[in-house]
């Protein structure tokens, strides 16, 4: 028996589990041989307090490794009200036991934090064009070093202000690849255009490229009627129409 066989059949007949969540890798689809196990194990809220601690790993007879923690409903209804880093566990994660409402609780905590990074939106689209301005000057003023990193930190807004657009939450940077994917057709990206331009942005910081790219951000924000606050007496709009070759 595989440990995930062995803990889900534990949850499975513990009244006093709600269900159990596969998050990670193994959910994300991004896995390789080995990986372990990531697993939110969802009690009641009476028996949480014991358990909130607990951060137990196990390996099973394949030689494979389960890593469980836990949390409650009330934990998720939490989450949905204040979101975190915790969520993006359950953007790519799978319900793999539900002995009660576990399922339409995970859907509806992703539903309010999506709704709260919509409400973030702005400040997520400010965050792109401010580091996209401040990248570009780098690179007018021959700073490469500045203009990389600035780049690198626009990728991270630019992420958040396209999930946001669609009132979702960011998966975490490393299981992106599926999420990206179900972005594009939505927003009328190409296939796979999304992950080469960040890629482009992480990797070659391109003064170019951000012109180009920043073009097809602003004209999907304002197809969705949401228009950025740089006036004339800002850099925008000189920055955009600056000459690098």
């Amino acid at each position: 028996m595989s440990v995930l066989d062995e803990i889900t059949r534990e949850v499975e007949s513990d009244s006093t589990s709600v269900g159990l969540i596969l998050h990670g890798s193994r959910a994300a689809g991004t896995d390789r041989a080995g990986s372990d196990f990531d697993l939110m194990r969802v009690v009641t809220d009476e028996t949480y307090p014991a358990r909130a601690a607990l951060r137990e790993k196990r390996t099973g007879a394949d030689g494979l490794a389960a890593d469980v923690f836990y949390s409650s409903p009330a934990r998720l209804r939490r989450l949905a009200d204040e979101p975190d880093w915790q969520v993006g566990m359950l953007v790519t994660g799978r319900v793999l036991v539900d002995r009660g409402p576990l399922a339409t609780l995970v859907d509806e905590t992703l539903r309010r934090a999506g709704e709260h990074a919509h409400a973030c939106l702005g400040e997520h689209y400010d965050g792109y064009l401010n580091c996209f301005v401040r990248s570009l000057k780098a690179w007018r003023r021959g700073d490469e070093l500045g203009g990389r990193m600035q780049a690198g930190e626009s990728a991270l807004h630019l992420v958040r202000t396209l999930f946001a657009l669609e009132r979702r939450w960011h998966p975490y940077h490393d299981q992106l690849a599926g999420p990206l994917r179900e972005l594009e057709p939505t927003q009328g990206w190409n296939e796979g255009e999304l992950a080469e331009a960040l890629l482009r942005l992480l990797r070659d910081a391109d003064p170019t490229f951000q012109q180009e790219l920043e073009l097809r951000v602003e004209a999907l924000l304002e197809s969705r009627g949401v228009a950025h606050e740089w006036g004339p007496e800002d850099d925008l709009q000189p920055l955009k129409e600056h000459r690098f070759r």
